[in-house]
């Protein structure tokens, strides 16, 4: 694996993309295992938690992750693209928990 010098920066070879790309994968294949193990020793009914839409939800902002920063370090994303992706994310994933956390009662009392 080695990286590449062209007049624009520092490229990755196909080589090491291919190795980021595999080590992301088992990045996720490693976090999935322990996230259903936990719901397995819980006793959590795993046909709730795939109905769910929070499920959907994390693992769409996980794979835009994943994605996003295999493409930024090959150098497919420019650092600005993947700053505005993941601070999108960010604010989308905190934006999330700011509604679940108001009630009826302080809405009408602001």
């Amino acid at each position: 694996m080695t990286l590449l010098e062209t007049s624009g920066g520092v490229q990755l070879s196909p080589q090491y993309i291919a190795g980021l790309s595999i080590l992301a994968t088992g990045g996720l294949v490693l976090m999935w295992t322990v996230f259903w193990r936990a719901v397995a020793q819980a006793k959590e009914s795993v046909r709730e938690i795939l109905l769910s839409a929070g499920f959907f939800r994390t693992v769409a902002v996980m794979g835009v992750i994943a994605a996003t920063v295999v493409l930024s370090l090959a150098g497919r994303l420019e650092g600005n693209i993947t700053g505005a992706i993941l601070s999108g994310i960010v604010g989308y994933v905190l934006g999330q928990l700011a509604g679940h956390g108001r009630t009826p009662a302080r809405d009408q009392e602001e």
